[in-house]
């Protein structure tokens, strides 16, 4: 059993004791935030950068938590950014479907509900071209339900009975050869 001074050459300090924090005398500082059996920081160490918030950051050093990635960090050395974007997951969707380059490959989004979204996509090289998609969130991802520029195949909404019927008003019925209304 091990014993040690988080702050040495004080009487009133705190002490690690069998990996626990326990208060010898009367502290003038918290118990600290650190676990205990991990490394000491001096108490000059301690004043420079000052003040820890309610999640352990230093914020007199200039760091703020950052709800998201879930670790203290300065917003100007790294962006505090959440989860990626709609855009950006229904881009990667067409890109992975289609392995295209990501750089060559640029989407709108026309419409967007949170569950069913619809917008354009097109090259950014000189040859242009592009059409339209349509996407539905299964599982926090977006999964493309069809894209192109042709008639939309109703089979191909099979998979999705409860997209919008305003989205997709009509579809091909290769059974019947026919335009039908959804």
């Amino acid at each position: 059993m091990g014993a040690r001074l988080l702050l040495g050459g004080n009487e009133d300090t705190w002490i690690c004791v069998n990996n626990q924090w326990i208060k010898h005398g009367n502290p003038s500082v918290p118990m600290p935030i650190e676990g205990c059996g991990e490394e000491i920081v001096s108490e000059e160490e301690q004043v420079i950068g000052g003040d820890r918030d309610e999640n352990g950051c230093l914020v007199g050093a200039g760091y703020s938590w950052c709800e998201a990635k879930q670790k203290c960090l300065r917003t100007w050395e790294e962006p505090c950014v959440g989860e990626r974007t709609d855009e950006e997951m229904i881009k990667e969707a067409l890109v992975t479907k289609h392995n295209w380059e990501t750089e060559e490959v640029k989407i709108s989004i026309a419409k967007n509900d949170g569950q069913y979204a619809t917008g354009g996509v097109g090259s950014k090289t000189p040859q242009g071209g592009g059409g339209i998609w349509f996407a539905a969130r299964v599982d926090d991802t977006w999964q493309i339900v069809w894209d192109g520029n042709g008639a939309i195949v109703c089979e191909d909404l099979a998979d999705y009975p409860d997209f919008p019927v305003d989205l997709i008003p009509e579809c091909y019925d290769s059974s019947i050869n026919k335009t039908v209304r959804r």
